[in-house]
């Protein structure tokens, strides 16, 4: 049985099996991590939520798809990574700032559709993956692009050493940057049309201040990309020392988005900070790639 634990619980167990001599695997799957070992049994950081058989089907067609007809050739003359995408930008304020009549500008399925575009999925695939047919789900189509840039570093201890093996999907991974990155830079061109009007974007979201003028003009950035997009208005965003409260009041429905300290998503635990607390721990020096 698999048992659900936090990324640093995990973490800490790892480097204390490490310190009474006993052998286990750390498996960092993106951001999420599993050990296995006979002293604390199976852990992970994510709960697998197991995806009905069509769905599971509809991954595997994607991916067959871009491998069969080679269409990550067409991405491999920009290439990107984590660091070079924007996933997050925030308009820092004091604590206490209230901001009334606020909306929410949002692309619908943008991962999924900038796939479509950019002619990584052909129009069959994207027809079966849309939300309209109500056959797969949100997660569904997030797997089905974001397992293209699968990252695996598998630490292994084993006879007093901690081994290490990565597994990237490297020709594809840049497929899954690609579309990132249209999806960022589009929503770093609507915060420049909002300009002080801005208050953040989240993915494939953007909060401005409620102005005509300002919001026409982002609709029309994201119509001329040929995306379709959803709004919501009457929201009031309060901030605080670490987090922007944004309310809905039609429902009086707080979501909380926690300021980052930097514009994009990165993991916390870095490989360069599990060398380092590992080294920490190790009687043994350095970590040795797996044979």
């Amino acid at each position: 049985m698999t048992k659900v634990q936090k990324s640093f619980t995990i973490i800490k167990k790892a480097l204390y099996l490490q310190k009474i001599g006993k052998e286990f695997t750390l498996s960092k799957i993106n951001n999420s991590f599993k050990l296995k070992s006979e002293y604390f049994g199976n852990l992970t950081s994510s709960s697998d939520r197991k995806l009905p058989a069509i769905e599971l089907g509809y991954i595997k067609r994607v991916r067959n798809h871009i491998m069969k007809n080679f269409i990550y050739e067409n991405f491999i003359e920009n290439l990107y990574y984590p660091k070079d995408i924007d996933y997050v930008d925030v308009d820092k304020k004091a604590p206490d700032i209230i901001i009334e009549d606020v909306i929410e500008i949002d692309i619908d399925e943008a991962y999924h559709r900038t796939a479509f575009l950019l002619k990584v999925i052909p129009e069959d695939l994207y027809k079966e993956g849309s939300k309209e047919t109500g056959k797969i789900s949100k997660l569904g189509r997030l797997i089905a692009l974001g397992s293209l840039a699968r990252k695996e570093d598998k630490y292994r201890f084993e006879g007093g050493r901690l081994r290490k093996e990565t597994i990237r999907s490297q020709l594809t991974e840049n497929v899954w940057y690609s579309i990132c990155k249209r999806v960022a830079d589009l929503m770093q061109e609507a915060k420049e049309i909002a300009g002080n009007d801005f208050i953040l974007y989240w993915v494939d979201g953007i909060y401005v201040v409620n102005k005509p003028e300002v919001v026409d003009k982002i609709i029309k950035l994201f119509a001329q990309f040929d995306y379709e997009i959803k709004t919501r208005d009457n929201l009031s965003v309060k901030y605080t020392n670490d987090q922007i409260l944004i309310t809905d009041n039609n429902t009086n429905k707080t979501r909380p988005f926690f300021i980052p300290k930097i514009t994009t998503r990165k993991s916390h635990f870095t490989d360069e900070k599990l060398k380092e607390v590992t080294l920490e721990y190790s009687k043994y020096g350095a970590i040795e790639p797996i044979n």
